[in-house]
């Protein structure tokens, strides 16, 4: 019946892995884990690998890193059963009836979206992380279903494999980032509907600020890229740069910025960081990214 897949990089999946196969010989259905390494260090590896003695788990280390599209593709190719969940590595599921919430969903012509969690306050050095995402991806399912297809996140869903094998991700893309807003796009061009449930995965693995700036800039980076590439894409970021272009307050929102920059910046890596500057920096860093 469900064929659950992990990419995994630099993280340990034996807690999450563990907890996915009590829920599931639980239900008494047929089910398989598929948890691929993409070349994290070898401690990561000898750790995971107790999951490979799980008779329902097939777990294995890939020779190179495939890249964040390449190898959910390479999942997906290798599952066996009619249903494909992915999950990222970095989570845990928010209640024990995770995989049933899913069961009593599933459609053959449906995409399930579960959604994201965060812990209730910040881990120390991770705090603008934890703000942005619990900011802006704790969002409750009717929310979400108002415009399904928009803003979609390969960390917690589930799509029949025969829709699978005709949508996939874009494995041209190796960079961090908008590999799934791209999805979500592809899906609502093939009018295939997307359906957003309260099924939560708890996100885990959290960066201090300067690693998730770093990711920041290499996701607005894609995000043009696939803009060029594809007519579709639309983002809040992309659609409030236009508007500022549009009236002519692009100049004066980096103009102001540029004074202000090392300000901001101390701000993003403090243990207060603002949401509001945050989306000011981004803005700029599109813009700057336009500009190289």
């Amino acid at each position: 019946m469900l064929s659950i897949l992990i990419p995994v990089y630099a993280e340990s999946v034996t807690r999450l892995v563990t907890e996915l196969v009590r829920q599931g010989r639980a239900l008494e259905i047929q089910f398989e884990l598929i948890v691929l390494d993409d070349g994290s260090t070898e401690a990561i590896k000898k750790e995971n690998q107790a999951i490979a003695e799980i008779p329902e788990v097939t777990y294995e280390n890939l020779p190179k890193n495939l890249g964040r599209s390449a190898i959910r593709n390479n999942l997906g190719a290798r599952a066996k059963f009619p249903y494909l969940l992915f999950l990222d590595c970095d989570s845990y599921p928010k209640h024990k009836d995770f995989l049933k919430k899913y069961t009593e969903h599933l459609a053959s012509n449906t995409v399930l979206v579960g959604g994201t969690a965060y812990a209730t306050s910040a881990p120390d050095g991770k705090e603008l992380h934890w703000l942005v995402g619990s900011r802006r991806e704790v969002v409750p399912a009717p929310d979400r279903a108002r415009d399904p297809h928009h803003g979609f996140s390969s960390f917690n869903f589930l799509v029949p494999n025969a829709i699978f094998k005709k949508i996939k991700f874009d494995h041209t893309i190796t960079e961090y980032g908008h590999e799934d807003t791209l999805f979500g796009w592809s899906l609502k061009a093939a009018g295939v509907a997307v359906i957003h449930l309260e099924n939560r995965l708890i996100h885990l693995g959290l960066d201090d600020a300067s690693v998730f700036l770093e990711k920041r800039q290499t996701a607005i980076r894609n995000l043009l890229i696939l803009q060029k590439k594809y007519a579709m894409m639309d983002t809040r970021l992309l659609r409030t740069y236009a508007r500022l272009s549009k009236v002519g307050l692009r100049p004066v929102v980096v103009g102001l910025f540029n004074i202000f920059e090392n300000s901001i910046l101390k701000n993003l890596k403090s243990t207060h960081p603002s949401l509001i500057l945050f989306f000011w920096w981004s803005l700029v860093c599109l813009d700057r990214s336009k500009e190289a």
